[in-house]
């Protein structure tokens, strides 16, 4: 294999990564993501799309992943979110290089909020120079002129932009409206960013995922592809592009904490509904109570009652004799500041996250915890716009 070829094809892995971690942040956007392929190009600089493949200049493409992994998985957004709003197709009314600038800082100002509000920490912010604006080198990542090969109406262009417009329709049907709160007021561009980044998840397919081992980063020898590292090795300055890392799936305790909000809207048979739909998903994967600490706290404007549960006996025990305590006004802050002393006294090491069951009337923590939050609601409601834009919004089928 030569030089070159070797380079397309780490290429190409890099960009296939940065896809499957953008993915874990953005899964509605999984349509999008799955629209382009990939393709190196000599010909080209740096990097850029026309709506069909993504095409690369190998050496840029391997220096800036050296330089930083999240600044390729951020100009992967950046391109993903131009051919998202039709930029590639459009015939710009104005002077070529001032159109550019528009369309990059217009994608670069969706992904800015979506770090600022989600807190993901895997997209490189934006430099800002003295003055509070961003640097115009950094929107500058990909090339523009690969547009001209699908803007106006030709035959190829045309049947680029219908593919994008379904794209775009399917990905709004993972929309649910914008969480913006009552009494502000939203213009349309505030609009199209709650509605891209504050899409919710059916519950049953957030709950699947802690019912699977917890994945451990270790060395496996075995399948360590020794090809690429010593190309990096020996081209890049001693630069390993691959890390000799592989996942391994090990059997490590999880914990998870379930809090139920016990106002006078959340009767003892609808809660009993919800542990039953809860243990119906968890249950899934075999021996998952052997390896899980699953806390089931009880709140209403106070802690009404904590209970810790390691077996999948005591799940049915719990849910069985379940008696609802409190009936008060509801403040969710509690329940996080019980979950910050149980880490403090070490008794939460491995928190993956919080699942609060509401109807969503209450008073919310301004800040995000540094694990995964999330508010379960029975159906649909306008006190969903409530939740705060770092937590998820979630339904469950229960009745």
């Amino acid at each position: 294999m030569s030089d070159m070829d070797r380079q397309e094809l780490l290429g190409k892995r890099i960009l296939q990564n940065c896809r499957n971690e953008l993915y874990l942040d953005f899964p509605y956007l999984d349509g999008a993501f799955a629209s382009l392929e990939y393709e190196a190009d000599n010909s080209i600089i740096t990097i850029g799309t026309d709506g069909e493949k993504i095409y690369f200049n190998p050496t840029f493409l391997l220096k800036q992943y050296i330089r930083g992994p999240e600044t390729v998985r951020r100009g992967y957004l950046h391109m993903l979110l131009h051919c998202l709003y039709l930029h590639i197709f459009m015939m710009p009314d104005k002077e070529i290089d001032e159109w550019n600038r528009e369309c990059d800082s217009f994608v670069e100002e969706l992904i800015d909020k979506s770090v600022q509000e989600s807190g993901r920490c895997n997209l490189k912010k934006r430099r800002f120079n003295e003055n509070g604006t961003a640097d115009v080198a950094d929107d500058s990542f990909d090339d523009h002129t690969l547009w001209q090969r699908t803007a106006g109406q030709a035959s190829g262009g045309r049947r680029t932009k219908e593919k994008w417009e379904r794209v775009l329709a399917y990905t709004s049907q993972n929309k649910t409206g914008t969480r913006s709160r009552a009494g502000t007021q939203t213009t349309s561009r505030q609009e199209e960013l709650d509605e891209i980044y504050r899409s919710r998840y059916d519950y049953r397919k957030f709950l699947k995922q802690f019912c699977r081992l917890r994945e451990e980063v270790e060395l496996d020898t075995e399948s360590f592809d020794y090809i690429f590292y010593r190309f990096g090795m020996e081209h890049y300055g001693n630069i390993p592009l691959i890390e000799p890392l592989e996942y391994k799936e090990v059997n490590r305790l999880e914990e998870l904490v379930i809090a139920i909000d016990t106002s006078g809207s959340c009767s003892k048979e609808t809660v009993q509904r919800f542990l039953g739909e809860t243990y119906s998903i968890l249950s899934e994967k075999e021996n998952f109570f052997s390896r899980m600490k699953v806390y089931i706290v009880q709140c209403d404007c106070f802690i009404q009652k904590v209970d810790v549960i390691h077996s999948e006996e005591e799940w049915k025990e719990y849910s069985r004799n379940v008696t609802i305590q409190g009936r008060g006004g509801t403040d969710f802050r509690p329940v996080f500041e019980l979950i910050r002393q149980e880490k403090e006294r070490k008794e939460l090491k491995n928190l993956r996250a919080l699942i609060y069951f509401t109807d969503g009337d209450g008073i919310y923590p301004r800040q995000k915890p540094d694990y995964e939050t999330a508010f379960v609601f029975l159906e649909r409601t306008d006190k969903m716009k409530l939740v705060p834009a770092w937590a998820k919004c979630l339904i469950t089928k229960v009745k």
